[in-house]
């Protein structure tokens, strides 16, 4: 994951803070508006390039689901359940399917998923 660190005084870092895209603190200010994504949390930001790439960058899926981010449905690459998997929200990658580990709440990734 990314990380920036807050301002300090002065333009300088704050000593000891960081900033990490998906969790709490300040929004880096000095990057363009269009770089910077917000949360279901208003004070959890990631880069917008992270919105819709199938991963729970925020932590609680909004950059993944309604109503902060839209995004299209699962892609070829992807298989569309309740991800068990903290890190993906209602898509996994296919290549996770068929590998004899429950990814999806309804095993729906060992049983009817194509596979890769």
């Amino acid at each position: 994951m990314n990380k920036v660190f807050p301002q300090g005084h002065h333009g300088k870092a704050a000593a000891g803070t960081k900033a990490v895209p998906g969790g709490a603190g300040d929004v880096p200010h000095s990057l363009p508006s269009f770089l910077v994504a917000h949360c279901g949390d208003p004070a959890s930001w990631i880069y917008s390039d992270q919105k819709c790439d199938g991963t729970n960058n925020c932590g609680d899926c909004s950059d993944e689901l309604s109503p902060v981010t839209v995004c299209a449905p699962c892609g070829p690459g992807w298989w569309h359940c309740s991800s068990t998997v903290f890190k993906y929200c209602d898509c996994i990658p296919r290549s996770l399917c068929r590998d004899r580990v429950q990814h999806c709440s309804d095993w729906s990734d060992e049983y009817a998923c194509p596979g890769p």
